[in-house]
């Protein structure tokens, strides 16, 4: 059994489903990776991947809500009263996150934030593999 095809309630399954999405082959370009969970906590659907190497610097606020935006309506569509998980990546080897990547996990934090579904801990992934962000390194 896959683990994504369990529920996603604790963390040790969220970052167990966030090493099989990873896969350990490292990242060509830095993306974005969306899980949508239906209210018991299980993967509805396929992984949502989404290259943003346009704005790899830093994220565009506004592109951000409307992809919230989509999301509510694909939550609302596929599990109402779910919710989704996200993990932004980027390919190198340092898991330390740079000024961009703060700008980025910051920016889906702000947007989660105020989403009309929940969302599970945000993730962030180089080539080492995936790891939860940590609540201080998204104030700022």
């Amino acid at each position: 059994m896959s683990p994504l095809d369990r529920s996603l309630s604790s963390m040790a399954a969220l970052t167990a489903a966030w090493r099989f999405v990873d896969g350990g082959h490292g990242y060509s370009a830095p993306q974005l990776f969306v899980l949508v969970l239906d209210r018991r906590g299980r993967v509805t659907g396929d992984v949502i991947q989404l290259y943003d190497e346009q704005y790899a610097e830093a994220p565009d606020e506004e592109l951000l809500g409307l992809l919230v935006e989509r999301l509510a309506e694909t939550v609302e569509e596929q599990a109402p009263g779910g919710g989704v998980a996200v993990m932004k990546a980027r390919p190198g080897r340092s898991p330390v996150m740079t000024a961009a990547d703060l700008r980025w996990c910051r920016a889906l934090h702000r947007q989660l934030r105020i989403a009309p579904f929940a969302s599970r801990p945000l993730f962030f992934a180089t080539d080492a593999g995936p790891r939860v962000v940590a609540p201080d390194e998204l104030i700022g």
